[in-house]
């Protein structure tokens, strides 16, 4: 799943092409968002929504130093669950450099990702280091894509779109306009739905991806779990969310 916002994959442009991926932590700091809670909305009053939202895109698309999201994956797709958390540890003119650290049970890969913040080349990757025992070691984009692709599903086949609904998404005490759309896809000779839910108030990615097989199993679920911010104090106590074993920024 690969959006062309912060990033995050976007389980519907990618699955529709023949892959896929979706995917939050937070503290003391700002309020700790759980994960969004989706209900039906009438569709007199979501189309009241779209006005605003474009509106308001460009200043909530912008992430700043110590935003985070952690986006958890299970499913039969994987032998357990595993999460993504993403920070925003330096912004440059063009560029913002996340750390992300993936988290296999007690296993924790992590990587300080260069992107590029430029309109036209939004979430290209411009540079990759692995963080190891405190330090930074150079690394390729390859490194990166192997990250990437342990929160993913191949679709073989998208066979038709089911339609999609104007809903609510509840995340904390922010109430969000999303939509939810639905495929039919097929995983190997399984025959699956694709459910998706996305909302342009959300700039990290999707909020929620799913795959369920017709015998009701289900094969791939991404999730936020958290979003938040992290602010840094003068004490050095803020709790240790989202953090990497390497937390300076030259």
């Amino acid at each position: 799943m690969r959006m062309n916002r912060i990033l995050l994959p976007a389980l519907v442009s990618l699955l529709a092409m023949g892959c896929g991926k979706a995917a939050v932590r937070t503290q003391a700091l700002a309020p700790e968002k759980p994960a969004p809670a989706v209900t039906a909305q009438k569709e007199t009053v979501a189309k009241a929504e779209p006005e605003a939202s474009k509106e308001q895109a460009p200043e909530e698309g912008r992430h700043e130093v110590g935003d985070y999201v952690v986006y958890r994956f299970s499913g039969s797709f994987q032998k357990a669950p595993v999460t993504l958390t993403e920070r925003v540890v330096a912004r440059e003119k063009n560029a913002l450099v996340i750390d992300f650290i993936l988290e296999e049970g007690k296993v924790a890969t992590e990587l300080r990702v260069r992107l590029s913040d430029a309109s036209e080349t939004r979430g290209e990757v411009l540079g990759v280091q692995r963080i190891e025992k405190g330090k930074l070691v150079p690394a390729g984009v390859d490194e990166y894509e192997a990250l990437m692709a342990k929160t993913m599903v191949v679709a073989d086949e998208n066979e038709a779109a089911l339609g999609s609904e104007h809903v609510v998404a509840v995340m904390g005490n922010d109430l969000l306009p999303a939509k939810r759309t639905s495929f039919r896809v097929k995983i190997g000779e399984k025959k699956a739905t694709l459910t998706t839910v996305v909302s342009d108030k959300f700039s990290w990615g999707d909020l929620s991806g799913e795959i369920t097989a017709d015998d009701g199993s289900v094969i791939y679920r991404a999730e936020v779990v958290n979003v938040g911010h992290v602010v840094e104090t003068k004490t050095g106590k803020e709790p240790q969310v989202a953090r990497s074993d390497y937390e300076d920024y030259e």
